[in-house]
């Protein structure tokens, strides 16, 4: 994932109650951010079930990793709609 790319919080029900930690709300959008780990500044982490992402949630500056499956990307402002 590219640091900065603007995302939507979109998991399936079953994927949401997976998570051990406080996410957000479905339908929240956030920024792609990076984070240490093991030296380096990454983007992601790769999990068992698939690459993990470090997300910046809008309000409240909530950070933590979801899963990529669970993440839409964001229209640009200026595109338009079909």
């Amino acid at each position: 994932m590219v640091r900065g790319l603007r995302v939507v919080f979109s998991p399936n029900p079953a994927s949401r109650v997976l998570y051990s930690y406080r996410v957000p709300e479905p339908g929240a959008r956030g920024t792609v951010t990076a984070a240490w780990t093991a030296g380096r500044l990454r983007t992601y982490l790769v999990g068992p079930g698939g690459p993990l992402v470090y997300v910046r949630w809008d309000g409240g500056g909530l950070v933590c990793c979801v899963s990529m499956r669970d993440l839409k990307v964001e229209p640009a402002e200026n595109e338009q709609r079909r």
